[in-house]
């Protein structure tokens, strides 16, 4: 199991709260960073990136912009760990 910094536990459980827990949803990181203060929005779109190389969520590219979306254990780890 992959230990996670604070910021990182934090906009994983952003981004499951944004999907709705939901598997198929994908949603821009901006609105995962609306959770976050504005200063902290820079880390956020940082971590998302470093939970995608760990495989607890991935980029869903669209016609205008990415999104993001959970992979099945990034919302395993979203609903038990935090």
């Amino acid at each position: 199991m992959t230990t996670l910094r604070p910021i990182e536990q934090a906009t994983l459980k952003a981004l499951a709260d944004v999907c709705n827990y939901s598997l198929s949803a994908h949603v821009p990181s901006e609105s995962v960073a609306r959770k976050f203060p504005k200063h902290l929005r820079g880390d956020v779109k940082k971590s998302l990136n470093k939970l995608r190389a760990k495989g607890l969520c991935y980029k869903h590219p669209t016609g205008r912009n990415i999104t993001w979306q959970l992979t099945r254990s990034g919302l395993r780890m979203a609903q038990t760990n935090f």
